[in-house]
């Protein structure tokens, strides 16, 4: 256990003062702790810190400066500074939302929807992991002490991650989304990877649960559980998506929760984007708002890097940057076909973190891709290769320029094309590139 008097220091001194984790961010009167990370350990830039004008530093080793507090463990300084804040939060609600994708799309309308309730904190960004959600909860101690309703976020990268935040948090109702092959690589097998997301329901408060309804693994998890619960699916659920479709820059849901709804959003939504809204709204009908759907004209999507459609000289764009798997190409697919086009193009690059199935997930995507008209391989990481087990790519490349002036060259007014990839490929980078060469034609 971090001692109890560094923790009450550690607040003190950063209720008005900016936590700074990477030394090369520090500005005067900052406060950074070190963390020991997988790559870099910053109990190793204490000194640079110091000189760059930190008020004060928290550090796993001793120093000689009187600005540096040493700890055994800066990491569960931050957890246990984050519980003490939450120790003081006055929450009707405490909403955890965990699975394999569409967290963080889950986590921004629930928050939007519950704002309609009362004041709402919901966790920055993607601040899911052991450092950033509490962090998250300590730079916003003020929203969230004057909150009514908390959402909080929690990812996972192995065994034990979401218990810890579990722990951190205590949710009161609980929201697993799916689970799927992202991050398979990190877990012995899938079933421990099910195993680490069902854990969410672990939380001493728990009294309402919302699963992902299209897993039969989390249908008979569901019916063990003794709280209130509800799913969200496709059919035989709590909330059912019955249609979809795009209407110029709108999309029209027909979906089923207590009879039939009808909503109309802004933006193109994803098929995975409506299922985070059957979450969504689930948790909103448990927190009382009467009819959710009435509160989501005024809603729009605040990410550029997933599912993000647009239209340039009658090319249709879809650039899905934030992270991939199976599942997510299998969603982005069932709506790709809900949108007009000629020909369907693929820009696809690897899925990672899939340790010993890397080779059959890329070879199973390969098989996605049969469903377009022509197919590139940004084969900046070489896994995408085996893609090219079950289809013909018309280039294989790992040169952005290559790519972009082949898309260049092939492409023509009335045409889609679909780039994906996971978020360390980068494969932004070649979206970038053919948008300027097209713009500058």
């Amino acid at each position: 256990m971090t001692p109890k008097s560094a923790v009450e220091e550690f607040l003190i001194h950063t209720e008005e003062r900016p936590i700074v984790i990477d030394s090369r961010r520090v500005s005067d009167g900052d406060v950074f702790v070190g963390l020991e990370g997988e790559r870099v350990d910053g109990n190793d830039f204490v000194d640079e810190a110091l000189s760059a004008g930190a008020f004060l530093v928290f550090a796993n080793r001793s120093s000689a400066s009187s600005r540096v507090i040493t700890v055994d463990d800066t990491k569960e300084l931050l957890m246990e500074a984050a519980r003490k804040v939450l120790s003081r939060a006055k929450l009707k609600s405490r909403i955890g939302i965990t699975g394999s994708n569409g967290k963080t799309t889950t986590k921004e309308i629930t928050a939007h929807l519950l704002s309609k309730l009362g004041k709402t904190f919901k966790t920055a960004g993607n601040l899911n992991t052991e450092i950033g959600l509490p962090l998250s909860l300590l730079e916003n101690r003020r929203r969230l002490l004057s909150s009514q309703y908390g959402v909080f976020e929690f990812g996972t990268s192995a065994r034990g991650d979401i218990k810890r935040l579990v722990d951190l948090v205590e949710p009161d109702l609980c929201v697993l989304l799916n689970v799927g092959t992202a991050h398979v690589g990190n877990f012995k097998h899938p079933e421990e990877l099910l195993l680490e997301k069902l854990s969410i329901f672990d939380s001493r408060r728990l009294s309402k649960a919302i699963l992902g309804g299209c897993d039969e693994r989390l249908r008979e998890f569901a019916a063990s559980l003794t709280v209130e619960k509800a799913l969200f699916g496709r059919s035989d659920a709590d909330f059912s998506i019955i249609d979809f479709s795009y209407d110029g820059c709108d999309t029209m849901l027909h979906f089923d929760c207590q009879g039939d709804r009808f909503a109309r959003l802004k933006g193109v939504w994803s098929y995975g984007q409506l299922m985070d809204l059957g979450a969504a709204y689930l948790v909103t009908l448990f927190a009382g708002l009467p009819e959710p759907s009435i509160f989501l004209n005024d809603f729009r999507l605040p990410f550029k890097d997933r599912f993000s459609v647009e239209t340039l000289h009658g090319i249709t764009l879809i650039s899905d940057f934030y992270n991939s798997s199976l599942e997510s190409w299998e969603s982005a697919l069932l709506s790709i076909e809900k949108l007009r086009h000629l020909r369907k193009i693929a820009v696809a690059g690897s899925i990672l973190e899939q340790g010993k199935e890397e080779t059959r997930t890329h070879e199973k995507l390969g098989k996605l891709l049969k469903s377009f008209d022509k197919t590139v391989l940004f084969n900046q990481d070489k896994a995408i290769e085996a893609a090219s087990k079950n289809i013909e790519p018309s280039l294989v490349s790992s040169e952005i320029k290559e790519v972009a002036s082949w898309l260049q060259r092939n492409v023509m007014p009335g045409d889609l094309i679909f780039f994906k990839a996971s978020r360390a490929v980068a494969l932004e980078r070649v979206y970038e590139s053919f948008l300027e060469l097209i713009r500058n034609a």
